[in-house]
């Protein structure tokens, strides 16, 4: 294949698989605007990220093209990152979580570990009233 033709074909597999991202998912904006972690996001991620990818194996293996297979995934790579990471901004801090469980603190962050046994047997005084 000419490398002219090349490079428009690893142009236009690029554009289709962000297109296949575009009409599977909202906007990134949208999608930082809900809670992190949403489960309809994370499953249409991934259904766009299948579809995107069988066109690029597909149009690859048609044009036997590396430059094809090349722009193709990365555009896959990029389109998948940016929802992943949209999915996992916190609305109120604005930053991604981490995958990890956030560690048990201590004193000003409530109960922990031994302490639960002991605050369990204090006695409470049940409070009564409307909270506005």
């Amino acid at each position: 294949m000419k490398p002219e033709t090349e490079v428009s074909m690893a142009l236009a597999t690029s554009i289709m698989a962000y297109g296949a991202y575009q009409m599977a998912l909202p906007s990134t904006a949208d999608v930082r605007s809900l809670e992190p972690g949403n489960a309809d996001i994370a499953s249409a991620e991934k259904t766009a990220a299948w579809i995107a990818a069988g066109g690029v194996a597909l149009v690859s293996i048609l044009t036997k093209s590396p430059a094809v297979f090349t722009l193709g995934g990365l555009t896959i790579i990029g389109a998948s990152w940016t929802t992943r990471h949209a999915n996992a901004v916190s609305n109120i801090s604005k930053r991604a979580g981490s995958m990890l469980p956030a560690p048990a603190t201590g004193k000003d962050g409530g109960i922990v570990g031994d302490e639960v046994a002991v605050a369990q047997q204090l006695p409470v005084t049940p409070m009564y009233g409307v909270a506005v």
